[in-house]
C-alpha cells in the first residue's frame, strides 16, 4: 500500500471519501516495479465552485516514485468518486509506463513477447 496524505480545499470530507481514496489510489503500488516500494503520495480533494460547466469536484494526486519525477494526475468532475476513479485509471496508466521504463532490458523484452503473443 502507497503511503497516502489526504487532503482537502473547500470543505470536510467524510470517512467515507477518505477511505475510498485511500483504497482506490493506494493499492496501486501492486504495479510499482519492486525496487520502488518506497513510495509515497498526496492526495489533494476539492469543491470549487468557481468551475465552468458544472464540474466542481477536483481530485489530484502526486505518487513520488524513486529515480524519476513525480506522476502526477488531475481531474475535475461533478462528483468527487468519479474523479477519484479517473485519477487512479491515469495514474495505473503512468505507473505501468514508468515500470516498463525502469524494468531490465531482458524483462523488458519478455514482457513484450507475452503481450504480442497472449493476446
Amino acid at each position: 500500500m502507497i503511503k497516502l496524505t489526504i487532503g482537502t480545499q473547500h470543505f470536510i470530507p467524510d470517512k467515507k471519501i477518505t477511505q475510498y481514496a485511500i483504497k482506490k489510489i493506494g493499492s496501486l503500488d501492486k504495479y510499482l516495479p519492486k525496487t520502488a516500494k518506497s513510495a509515497h503520495g498526496n492526495v489533494i480533494l476539492v469543491e470549487d465552485d468557481s468551475r465552468g460547466e458544472g464540474n466542481i469536484f477536483v481530485c489530484e494526486a502526486i505518487i513520488h516514485v524513486p529515480e524519476s519525477s513525480p506522476i502526477q494526475a488531475k481531474e475535475a468532475t461533478l462528483n468527487m468518486y468519479a474523479a477519484i476513479d479517473i485519477v487512479e485509471a491515469k495514474l495505473k496508466t503512468q505507473i505501468i509506463k514508468y515500470k516498463d521504463k525502469h524494468n531490465p532490458k531482458w524483462r523488458r523484452s519478455k514482457i513484450l513477447l507475452n503481450k504480442l503473443f497472449l493476446r
